[in-house]
């Protein structure tokens, strides 16, 4: 009886938590949205021009209804997907933020290449779960690494760094390849959601046509690390 008193117990706990997660959402996709913060105008921090590379800045989808589908299901404050080209090498970053109670964190956290690109036949050859990225004087926060290979008769190969950023720290994707939160974390996530809210987020991927390392001697490649520092991944001091 205990035992079944308690589940029960457990079970409404989080059936409320969720119920006033989605009423949190629901507000603030409405009438709240004009109240939330204002950008922070990703477009101008992440450089939009590099010496030696051909910038442009890309679409988050290919058509409108598929933008327009993508942005309110990732209902951002703002975002920007650049993509940098030089003598047949790729370099995409695409930076997206939340203000404070605009997005559940284990919301964010699902969309990441483990689960989105994977959901559309990209096969993932190799992971590493956290890839120091230096640059001159430039050092990043541990980053999610990725080698994913595209679908198709010519499948290309993308090497990929992500980081998710709630508040100041890192989110703990517990060193594994997943399509989102475990089962815990996304209900310790969903009852921290409902009962204060969400910190202010910062979901970041950067991807490449060749290895990382192969970009190091590229000025270019330093100015990118050292923009990426400035928007929150810069590491710590002596970590």
């Amino acid at each position: 009886m205990n035992k079944r008193l308690t589940l029960g117990f457990a079970a409404a706990v989080l059936l409320t938590a969720v119920g006033l997660q989605f009423t949190r959402v629901r507000d603030m996709a409405g009438g709240d949205r004009a109240r939330a913060a204002q950008p922070i105008d990703l477009k101008t921090r992440v450089p939009a021009r590099l010496t030696g590379w051909v910038v442009n800045d890309e679409p988050l989808g290919p058509t409108e209804n598929v933008r327009g589908a993508i942005e309110r299901e990732l209902n951002f404050d703002d975002a920007v997907y650049r993509l940098y080209r030089r003598d047949g090498v790729t370099v995409g970053i695409y930076a997206a933020y939340w203000a404070p109670d605009r997005m559940p964190v284990q919301k964010v956290a699902s969309h990441t290449p483990d689960r989105c690109w994977v959901e559309n036949g990209w096969t993932c050859l190799d992971r590493r779960f956290a890839e120091m990225i230096t640059a001159g004087e430039a050092r990043l926060k541990p980053a999610q690494w990725r080698l994913l290979r595209a679908p198709g008769r010519e499948p290309r190969e993308e090497h990929v760094l992500y980081w998710h950023v709630v508040g100041t720290q890192l989110y703990d994707h517990a060193a594994r390849f997943a399509p989102g939160p475990g089962v815990v974390g996304w209900w310790r996530d969903a009852l921290a959601y409902a009962l204060a809210g969400s910190r202010e987020q910062l979901f970041v991927r950067v991807t490449s046509s060749v290895p990382f390392e192969r970009l190091q001697a590229d000025p270019g490649w330093k100015s990118l690390v050292e923009s990426l520092a400035g928007l929150g991944l810069a590491a710590p001091p002596g970590a």
